[in-house]
């Protein structure tokens, strides 16, 4: 079979399925991008919304303190809020990176919650 003749037999299977079950073609396209805007949209809009080094000057965090990860639900003991970061603090005389605490973002309230180990 040609390049051409093997387009055109996967173009009318293609319409085919698209007129045999509807529900499932639209599924088919819409899902994976569902799913690409909610773990790589979600988190990059969110990251750029509320950057580190907001949370860094309003709680006035040591220089050596530095974001290492992100949490889209940031849990603390104080509550549940909709995104946060977890802290780390270089220690050079160890050469190790050691746990500091998590900062969450308080929507509600327009600031930051931090909770330290």
């Amino acid at each position: 079979m040609t390049a051409a003749e093997e387009f055109r037999e996967a173009s009318n299977w293609f319409a085919q399925w698209k007129r045999d079950n509807p529900l499932s073609f639209w599924v088919a396209v819409l899902l994976p991008w569902v799913f690409a805007a909610f773990t790589i949209g979600v988190p990059a809009t969110l990251v750029s919304a509320f950057p580190f080094y907001d949370a860094k000057q309003a709680l006035t965090l040591p220089a050596k303190v530095g974001a290492k990860t992100f949490k889209v639900t940031c849990k603390l003991p104080s509550g549940a809020y909709i995104f946060g970061y977890d802290l780390y603090v270089e220690n050079t005389e160890k050469n190790k990176i050691e746990y500091f605490g998590r900062v969450c973002r308080d929507v509600v309230k327009g600031g930051w919650a931090l909770s330290v180990n």
